[in-house]
């Protein structure tokens, strides 16, 4: 990480705040409660990294983030902000999360090496050159069942992530493991339904992300009917998946 960072925290609990300014020894820590204050304190001198508590009522963390990107981009800044959201509902908000670049999240609760680990990886991949390539950490959802607005396509280039489904009891059965070097995602990103099963990393992962605008650009230059091939296969292979994992969900229950 380098010195002397600017870092504005979002969190309500003061208890939680001092553990993570004491993390962050030796940098300018400012203190926001509330969404309010959080954007009142950024006005005023800008920061270069930013940890918000998504549990917060009324912080609307993702927005907040978003005007600030898009006022990066406006202005061609060369260094943009990096964030770490934090928060208890893991699934909704990382699904969110992944859509927004130079951004990270950490389930809570989380301890003081947790955090410290999860602020080191941000700061190594910020601003990498790759936009495209995406870190995952042990334990994080790339994917969540039922999820719509993320269609995207990944590689996975390092690490390893277990497939699962719902059952009735609410309870994630593992139908299928994805390696380095396969594909995930594709079903989705071919026929752009929600996604059939969740997909999570075992281990510290790393994937290769292929944008779904890219691909339907591809399709547009091609004759109507390849796009039905796509789809067509893309619905075939869908319900064979589907009939695969009501086998292992009726095994396991």
């Amino acid at each position: 990480m380098k010195k002397n960072m600017n870092i504005l925290i979002v969190e309500k609990s003061d208890e939680d705040f001092s553990a993570m300014k004491e993390a962050l020894s030796g940098h300018m820590v400012i203190h926001a409660k509330t969404g309010t204050e959080a954007r009142l304190k950024y006005g005023n001198q800008g920061f270069d990294f930013v940890v918000i508590n998504m549990d917060i009522k009324g912080v609307a963390g993702l927005e907040f983030i978003k005007q600030i990107q898009e006022a990066e981009k406006r202005k061609n800044v060369r260094d943009r902000t990096s964030f770490l959201v934090t928060g208890e509902d893991a699934e909704a908000i990382q699904e969110e999360c992944s859509q927004i670049d130079n951004l990270q999240f950490l389930p809570r609760p989380f301890t003081a090496l947790e955090f410290k680990k999860k602020v080191a990886s941000i700061q190594r991949t910020s601003n990498f050159k790759n936009e495209n390539i995406r870190k995952v950490s042990e334990g994080e959802y790339l994917i969540t069942e039922g999820g719509s607005k993320n269609q995207e396509m990944y590689w996975v280039l390092s690490g390893e992530f277990i497939i699962t489904k719902m059952n009735k009891e609410e309870k994630n059965i593992i139908i299928g493991h994805v390696k380095q070097g396969e594909l995930v995602g594709e079903m989705s990103f071919l026929d752009s339904l929600p996604r059939s099963a969740s997909v999570k990393a075992t281990e510290d992962s790393e994937v290769l992300v292929i944008p779904h605008k890219k691909f339907m650009d591809v399709l547009d230059s091609q004759p109507r009917w390849f796009r039905s091939l796509m789809t067509t296969l893309s619905h075939r292979l869908r319900d064979a998946d589907q009939r695969i994992a009501r086998k292992f969900v009726k095994e396991e229950n």
